[in-house]
């Protein structure tokens, strides 16, 4: 029996899109590891001795799919690491995962670092072409796969999601990238189209921020993802947002959605996907997009997700 670590960024986190993508992450490993035992450690925060004995025991390890790379490990990172962590995994393999923001190439440490953790002998998965060439740079093998949350919105999937404008709309915002007087626009346009206005809160501190904005007559969704599936499998609606996998949530539950676009995440992952997005102070692109039917086709790199997961047979 192969064993495997799953490096699990829903774990000691505060973002429920990381719930999203870490259930993503499990679906593909029940696909190309169906026998696989699987341990789990966070990267929230940093490495303890049961982890590192549960690593070591492991034929190698899978990081689920998040912006956890960047060129100054270092510094603020999402994945908490200490130099001396790097001699505890060493044979970590990537699944859709993404660079934190645009920054300069990888500095010395980050170089040394990433290449004892990440294994020299698999195929990298990374969530965008900005990503793999970042990889690329310090000798590891990358494909450009997307992000796992998305390698199910098949032609088929996207044809079930439907054309017109519904009758309400789910929004999202992002408190640490506020903007407030282009966010309440954004707020008060999507009221104008729509009967009925819900919002969902991401990260708790949404919630806090939206209020701010002081923009009434609109319904609050649980703060859970569970509550958000239920909206979203329950009521004719559309998402528009700034939460990149609140959207993708969206599209997996067959529901039209327009993500704003508010950093590397959702604008490199669109280069090629055609995944739906704008910016988030284009206002008229949004009410094109609100009034005037229009199908939503999702191009995945299929040829790279299955050169991905092909090494695991």
């Amino acid at each position: 029996m192969r064993t495997i670590t799953l490096f699990d960024t829903s774990a000691a986190s505060d973002n429920l899109g990381d719930q999203i993508i870490v259930e993503a992450v499990r679906d593909v490993i029940d696909e190309v590891l169906p026998d696989a035992y699987v341990y789990t450690v966070a990267t929230h925060e940093y490495i303890t001795g049961a982890s590192k004995k549960l690593l070591k025991a492991s034929d190698f390890s899978i990081v689920a799919g998040t912006n956890i790379l960047a060129s100054n490990m270092e510094a603020r990172t999402l994945w908490k690491l200490l130099p001396w962590d790097a001699f505890a995994i060493g044979h970590a393999v990537l699944l859709g995962c993404g660079w934190l923001n645009y920054m300069n190439p990888p500095n010395a440490y980050s170089r040394w670092l990433l290449n004892r953790i990440l294994s020299a002998k698999h195929l990298h998965a990374t969530r965008d072409d900005y990503t793999k060439e970042k990889l690329a740079g310090i000798g590891r093998q990358t494909a450009n796969t997307s992000c796992p949350t998305m390698w199910r919105l098949t032609e088929a999937h996207c044809a079930e999601i439907p054309v017109k404008q519904a009758g309400a709309a789910v929004i999202t915002l992002t408190h640490y990238l506020g903007k407030p007087e282009i966010d309440r626009t954004f707020v008060e346009l999507v009221k104008r189209h729509y009967g009925q206005v819900y919002f969902w809160s991401q990260q708790c501190e949404d919630m806090e921020y939206f209020e701010s904005l002081s923009v009434p007559g609109y319904r609050v969704v649980k703060p859970s993802l569970r509550g958000f599936d239920e909206l979203l499998e329950g009521t004719d609606i559309d998402f528009i947002g700034t939460r990149l996998h609140g959207g993708i949530r969206a599209m997996q539950k067959k529901r039209r959605a327009l993500i704003l676009a508010v950093d590397n995440r959702a604008t490199e992952i669109s280069k090629g996907t055609q995944l739906p997005i704008t910016r988030r102070d284009d206002f008229a692109y949004m009410e094109s997009w609100i009034t005037n039917p229009q199908p939503t086709r999702i191009v995945l790199p299929q040829a790279e997700i299955d050169r991905w997961k092909a090494q695991f047979k």
